[in-house]
Formats: C-alpha cells, sequence, structure tokens
C-alpha cells in the first residue's frame, strides 16, 4: 500500500505517491480555490473548475487511471467548494454531492440519479471557504468568509424546503479559513469527545464541545434562538499571525498550524516542569465556562533561559515549535500521522517528518508552460493498494467482457425536484461488478474443507521431519529406519484424513439438519 497524494495550484493538478517516486498530472485542471477538489470513493476526484459552472471527474486510481478528464459534469453556475455525503451501502459512489457558490448558495444533489434534491439561497452571507460531511453524514459544517460556522443536519437539507441549522457560531471577527473534526469521537454528536477547532483570519483558533448540541430532545423540539443550545467554547488560542490552515493529531494530540510566516506545532497535551502534563482542553466549570480558556501562543526560541514554560503558563502563554519557515497555505497529515504535507505559496509541496523536522521530499507540478503556478490551493490523501493486495481485500472483481471500468454518471439537474408532484420517475444508476470471491464456506463449501483438511496435515506433519546426526552404522539399517518413519507417517495421514472426513460428514449432516428446520419455520 502507499500513500496517494493530489495537490492543485490554480493552474496545475498533480498525482504523487508519497513512498515511491510515481508522479502525474491531470490535463485541463485549474481550481477557484481551497476545497474545491473532493475524493469520491478510491478511485475518482471531482475537481471545480475555475471561471466555469463545470466539475471534471478523473480517475486515478487502478488499471484505468488516466490523466485526462474522465467526463465532466456541467452545473447551473459556477460553484467554488465541493463535498460528497458518503453513503455505507454503496462503496462505488456517494450518497450526496454539496457544492457553493461564490455568493453564499448551497446546492445539493442526490449523485446517483443526479437529481437537485434542494437549494439553500443564502446558506451564507459571503462566500462559503469549507464543507465538511462529519458522523457518517448525519451533519454538515459550513464555514464562509461572513465570519460564521454553521451545523446542519443532512436529513433538514435533503428534505426541508427552508432548513434551519441546528447551530451557527459566530465568535470570529474576520472570514473563517479552516476547521477540523477532532478523530476521536462517538458515533452521535451526544457521545463524548466530539470537538469543533475553527481557525480565522483574525488569528485565533477555536475549540468547540460539540457533546450537549446533538441530543435527541434538542434536535426533535422547536426551540427559539434564545433557548438553542449551543456549543460549548472549551479554549480559544490567539497567534500573531492569521491562520491561514491547520491540521489536528489522528490521536488528537496536537494541533499543526500553519501562517504565512511558517508551520507551528501546539501541543494539546502541555508539558511542564516535572513530569506534569496539562490537558489544554480539560472543560471548566459550568459558571466560568463561557468564554473558555484563553491562550497565547509564542514561539519557541531554541537555547534561550528567558522561557520559563511555568510562568508562561500562569500567565496564559503557550510555547510552539517552529517545523518549517514557508508561507504556508494547506496542510494535510498522512495517514500514520508522522508526516506532514505542507503546500506553499509557490505551488510546491514539502513532504516533513514531524519529528525530526526535516523536508523529505520537495515536489512541484510537472509542467512545460511559462505562468506563475500560484499558491498551492487543495491537498487530498488517498490510500493507493496494488493490484494483488486490492484482489485480496476486494475479493478481485473483475469486470464483465465489452464493459469498461466506470459507467458514465447521470448528469447534474439544473431544475429542482417537486417531491408535490406524484407518479415521477426517480432512476438511479449503480455498477454491480462480477465478483469472484476467494474461498469461502458460503461460496463453495467443499473447497473450503478440502482446503482446511490440507492445512491441518500441514500442522500435524510438522513435526516429523527430524534431522539427526548420529552417524549410519550400516547402509541396510538406515533404509530400514527410513522405510519404517515413512510407513508410519503414511498410516498417520490416513487417520488424520478419516477423521477430517468423519468430522466433515456431522458438519454436513448438522447443517442439513438445520437447513430442514428453518424450512419448516
Amino acid at each position: 500500500m502507499d500513500e496517494q497524494v493530489i495537490f492543485t495550484t490554480s493552474t496545475t493538478a498533480s498525482v504523487v505517491d508519497i513512498h515511491s517516486f510515481e508522479q502525474t498530472n491531470l490535463r485541463q485542471c485549474s481550481t477557484p480555490g481551497g476545497n474545491s477538489i473532493v475524493k469520491v470513493s478510491d478511485k475518482f476526484v471531482f475537481v471545480a473548475q475555475a471561471q466555469k459552472a463545470l466539475i471534471n471527474v478523473y480517475n486515478i486510481q487502478g488499471d484505468q487511471k488516466r490523466e485526462s478528464v474522465e467526463q465532466r459534469l456541467p452545473l447551473p453556475e459556477m460553484v467554488s467548494c465541493l463535498e460528497v455525503v458518503e453513503d455505507q451501502n454503496n462503496g462505488f459512489l456517494p450518497y450526496l454531492l454539496l457544492a457553493s457558490t461564490p455568493t453564499g448558495k448551497l446546492y445539493i444533489w442526490e449523485i446517483s440519479s443526479g437529481i437537485l434534491l434542494s437549494v439553500k439561497p443564502m446558506a451564507h452571507y459571503q462566500a462559503i471557504t469549507k464543507i465538511k460531511s462529519i458522523l457518517n453524514g448525519r451533519y454538515v459544517i459550513t464555514s464562509g468568509n461572513d465570519a460564521r460556522v454553521i451545523i446542519w443536519q443532512t436529513m433538514d437539507l435533503v428534505t426541508m424546503e427552508e432548513p434551519k441549522p441546528i447551530a451557527i457560531l459566530h465568535d470570529h471577527t474576520l472570514p473563517v479559513t479552516d476547521f477540523q473534526v477532532s478523530c476521536t469521537h462517538g458515533e452521535y454528536l451526544s457521545s463524548s469527545g466530539v470537538k469543533l477547532f475553527t481557525a480565522s483570519q483574525d488569528a485565533t483558533i477555536r475549540c468547540y464541545d460539540l457533546n450537549m448540541l446533538g441530543t435527541q430532545t434538542n434536535l426533535k423540539k422547536k426551540s427559539t434562538e434564545k433557548n438553542k443550545v449551543q456549543p460549548r467554547l472549551l479554549a480559544t488560542f490567539t497567534l500573531p499571525y492569521a491562520v491561514n490552515s491547520f491540521a489536528v493529531d489522528p490521536a488528537d494530540r496536537a494541533l499543526y498550524v500553519g501562517t504565512s510566516n511558517g508551520c507551528f506545532n501546539l501541543s494539546l497535551f502541555y508539558p511542564l516542569s516535572h513530569n506534569r502534563i496539562v490537558n489544554l482542553l480539560q472543560p471548566m466549570s459550568e459558571i466560568s465556562s463561557s468564554k473558555g480558556k484563553i491562550f497565547t501562543l509564542t514561539e519557541n526560541v531554541s537555547g534561550s533561559n528567558l522561557q520559563n514554560v511555568d510562568e508562561l503558563y500562569s500567565i496564559g502563554q503557550l510555547l510552539v515549535t517552529k517545523i518549517i519557515d514557508l508561507d504556508v497555505q494547506c496542510l494535510q497529515l498522512s495517514l500514520d500521522g508522522t508526516l506532514l504535507l505542507i503546500g506553499d505559496n509557490t505551488g510546491k509541496l514539502s513532504i516533513t517528518e514531524i519529528y525530526s523536522k526535516q523536508i523529505l521530499r520537495t515536489i512541484q507540478p510537472l509542467t512545460t508552460q511559462q505562468t506563475i503556478l500560484g499558491k498551492v490551493t487543495n491537498i487530498v490523501i488517498n490510500a493507493e493498494y496494488n493490484s494483488s493486495t486490492n484482489e485480496q481485500f476486494t475479493g478481485g472483481n473483475k469486470l464483465q467482457p465489452g464493459k469498461t471500468a466506470i459507467e458514465k454518471l447521470p448528469t447534474l439537474q439544473r431544475v429542482i425536484r417537486d417531491n408535490s408532484k406524484l407518479g415521477q420517475s426517480h432512476d438511479v444508476w449503480h455498477q454491480v461488478p462480477t465478483r469472484e470471491s476467494l474461498v469461502t464456506p458460503l461460496s463453495d463449501f467443499e473447497s473450503y474443507m478440502d482446503n482446511l483438511s490440507n492445512q491441518e496435515s500441514v500442522f500435524f506433519t510438522s513435526g516429523m521431519n527430524v534431522t539427526s546426526n548420529v552417524p549410519a552404522v550400516a547402509d541396510q539399517n538406515v533404509t530400514e529406519t527410513t522405510d519404517k518413519a515413512k510407513d508410519e507417517e503414511i498410516a498417520e495421514l490416513k487417520s488424520n484424513i478419516e477423521t477430517l472426513t468423519n468430522a466433515y460428514k456431522e458438519l454436513r449432516q448438522m447443517h442439513e439438519k438445520l437447513l430442514n428446520e428453518h424450512e419448516r419455520v
């Protein structure tokens, strides 16, 4: 398995393997800004095109991967951000496609049919900067240049004509540039550990606790804005520079903050003297938790004796280490959380090891055009499997003769579907491949038992072949001893086969008996 990275600039898009040196460029690709590219399943990528009401579809994995455009999806108007809501029952296509416009409008399509389910004209007062689906698609979070972060329920966006958000966060004073949801959380918003991190151009990062937000009573009752339960602000981190992007450690141990003056590492389990550790996100008492804790981040200067960790923490200052000195525009962590993918304002991608702070590799787009690449706008990471590993995990999908690797996606409609009209067709496009599964008890019980008997015989005969260092007295004695050992081994194998055969017959009888009882019921 390798880690595949797709990163874009304003005029290029590149697909790179982290641990190998394979790199390709996606043709005819230009992005309008950040969060304009989204991964669809493990093979396809949707890219919103700059200055065009169009989405380009690329196949980036498998034997049919191509640099050229696989399909073009026309849109009612130009969009800037994309996101999908995955369908757990269908690995080929997600359930919903969400797209936003520069005016703050939110479109929602059903991908498998192309039906336009809903349009929210004023989801934000200004352009939406990011859309994120969380908790298996139950909720959708959006942020915008209007300095607001809004939490929606996916069911409301799909079914209601005028959906209302379940929470609105307006603590920031300048456009929200990025937000992340903690990786360690339960299945519902009411589960413990769900945290939302938001970053803005006002040089602050805020952390909210979403536990009290997702209770069933709060979702069902139609409460007013004054009585509505809001996410709890746990902590606010202030920086001397505006935050362009940030990433959260997979175990919620640290924040990696990207600014125009470098990338910084903030440990959420802050170390103090005498081996003490403080949890910076520990909730405060109910009385004093309305505004949360406020911390000021200060760069840790190596070799300085004036920076006392305990004294600075007592006055609300935290020391952060600088990982790299670049104008950071995009950040993304590797799958194991040890590498940091940093995109700068020159269009280069730097793969940096977090522990040693060393740049392992610098990648730039492969282009012959004499044009300015611009800053890195998007970084998406994907797990890439080789052919043998993919067959082992997927059961060896094979296409039928005469069929292509991907069926064309339905065209995205421009008019909202009217659910009040009865008798409307709802055609869903679904690809069902011909699957040749591995040997399992459900597909071929006879082959499974034969395979099992062969494996058992290996364990029974593993200790039979013993090498001896004692010299032989005569060739005749050696021959007789060898023949006797072979006869004993053959007899033991026959006994094992007979035992397995009897066990197989008993299992077969039990299976038939249970099947007959089931049919009677």
